[in-house]
């Protein structure tokens, strides 16, 4: 499989030129940050989740006001998890729902922290957006987090919408996007039906920090660096039992045999370590007969949805989603 072809630019001159220039003061405020010696991998880690909250605020002054916003429960595997409906107030009733798995490494993250992004999806997309409290790792490692999002997944199916040939979305950002696809590749072992579609928001696909942009971007100047993600890696796998590989489809989906899955929309942002995986993964799945469509941010960085109140970049992705997600809509239609 031909690696997608990428200049490497080695100073941070040449890589600052391609950031789009709302993240601009976000690039600046992250490099003040890493002078601090804030790393998270050097943080007990409840302090660590602590600040990575805080900064989640930050980055959300408002949300849409055109998104009503319900807290409740959903059942997961072993206990039940809290959940938030964000549903678009001027489309009435939505004309599908979408599962969102919320970023954050596996460790990181809660549908607080993510809040803001899933409002903005639910006014852009006019769907009706469900996101999960899911386990976090090291304390609940690998599988349980998947566990839960299957466990969300076939209560949304049973629950949803009247017409069951409507199932919903499946989306997610970072490790949201990892979970999605495991999500998916555990409903087709099983021959259960898949979502309709995927919104799949700089995902993880590979199983280590190989990808050439790692040699780009990897520092952590630009938010994500190659060593959180090992280190992410490694908290969200070390206590499995059984043990898992980091090649297991189920954790690097690059692995996995993506046939059968159903369309997808796979968005990555330019300036990140993990855009070239995206990239990889968006060419496997057309290799597999999956209906893709692939999306190039350029100009942005990991985590970007994240700052979809303050980055007016951010909207052009919010429309590329809204877009695909109108495309499904009138596909179904023509087989009605």
């Amino acid at each position: 499989m031909r690696h997608p072809s990428r200049p490497v630019l080695d100073t941070s001159a040449e890589t600052d030129r391609l950031v789009a220039p709302g993240i601009v003061p976000v690039i600046e405020s992250i490099r003040a940050a890493n002078r601090s010696t804030m790393d998270p991998s050097t943080l007990p880690l409840a302090e660590a989740r602590l600040r990575y909250a805080a900064l989640q605020r930050e980055w959300r002054p408002t949300l849409p006001s055109d998104v009503t916003i319900e807290r409740f429960f959903v059942p997961g595997e072993l206990s039940d998890l809290s959940a938030v409906r964000l549903l678009p107030v001027s489309t009435g009733q939505p004309a599908a729902q979408l599962l969102y798995l919320h970023g954050g490494g596996w460790v990181f993250g809660s549908i607080d922290t993510h809040l803001s992004p899933m409002a903005h999806l639910a006014a852009r997309t006019g769907l009706e957006i469900i996101g999960i409290d899911y386990r976090l790792a090291p304390e609940v490692p690998f599988p349980a987090a998947l566990n839960d999002s299957l466990a969300a997944w076939h209560w949304l199916s049973r629950t949803g919408l009247a017409d069951a040939r409507l199932l919903p979305f499946v989306g997610g950002d970072s490790a949201g996007a990892n979970l999605a696809v495991g999500l998916m590749l555990r409903l087709r072992s099983v021959g259960a039906p898949l979502p309709r579609a995927a919104l799949l928001f700089y995902g993880v696909y590979a199983g280590d920090e190989g990808g050439i942009l790692h040699r780009t971007f990897g520092k952590g100047d630009y938010e994500l660096s190659s060593s959180r993600m090992a280190w992410l890696r490694k908290l969200y796998l070390e206590r499995s039992a059984p043990a898992v590989e980091v090649s297991d489809p189920l954790v690097a989906p690059l692995h996995a045999d993506l046939r059968g899955l159903p369309p997808l929309l796979v968005l990555s942002a330019q300036c990140d370590v993990l855009c070239t995986e995206g990239e990889l993964f968006a060419q496997r799945a057309k290799e597999a007969g999956v209906a893709v469509q692939a999306v190039l941010q350029p100009g942005h960085v990991h985590g970007f949805f994240q700052m979809v109140g303050i980055v007016p970049e951010v909207m052009i992705a919010m429309d590329a989603a809204a877009a695909f997600v109108h495309s499904q809509r009138r596909a179904l239609r023509r087989l009605d």
